[in-house]
């Protein structure tokens, strides 16, 4: 009989040992899944290069350096590093809008900037909620890479239209100066004639 209480004791504390196993194996396996970092956005993305007057008066915008340094990375960060950056973008893009050069102030690119801004903040965010939805932080992710390369296009055009301006200014003055100039010849060949 005490052979029997024996086995059973030994036979129960191995039943109950392979279950602490059981847990260990499995806490261990939650853990090494909960380590694993995801890496959210594109490897591949780059945005349009700034044309050289733009990038002349961004280098004076002290906001703008910040934020340029700061956009890039949020491809390829993981969702601390997004949490960690969209704080900063958020702020610096707060900081963008408020402080627009006035040469870059016009409807356009404040659109496209209030536009970033947007993106930027609806990934800000998503990454508050206490459950993440992948799909939805990759989503934000394309649509501020998206952004960002509209706003930088549209920089660019500005200048680009600026610069067609001033040319077609510049064509319309000499112009108008060949015509003075015409105009005052013609008068003083018409007053040596009648002399």
């Amino acid at each position: 009989m005490q052979r029997l209480h024996f086995q059973l004791i030994i036979f129960s504390l191995l039943i109950f040992s392979s279950c602490g196993n059981d847990q260990n194996k499995t806490t261990e396996a939650t853990q090494e899944i909960q380590q694993v970092e995801f890496i959210f956005g594109k490897n591949n993305h780059t945005a349009p290069v700034e044309n050289s007057a733009v990038a002349q008066i961004t280098a004076q915008w002290g906001a703008y350096l910040d934020f340029a340094d700061d956009i890039p990375k949020v491809n390829q960060s993981t969702i601390d590093g997004l949490r960690v950056l969209s704080n900063r973008l958020v702020v610096s893009s707060d900081s963008l809008y408020r402080f627009i050069p006035d040469t870059l102030n016009t409807r356009p690119i404040s659109s496209r900037l209030m536009v970033l801004q947007t993106r930027i903040k609806l990934l800000h965010q998503e990454l508050g909620f206490d459950r993440l939805d992948s799909i939805k932080v990759e989503e934000h992710i394309s649509e501020i890479n998206d952004a960002h390369s509209n706003f930088i296009t549209q920089m660019n055009e500005k200048f680009i239209k600026d610069g067609i301006n001033q040319e077609q200014k510049d064509v319309e003055d000499r112009e108008i100066e060949k015509r003075k100039r015409d105009s005052i010849f013609k008068a003083e060949l018409r007053d040596n004639n009648k002399n």
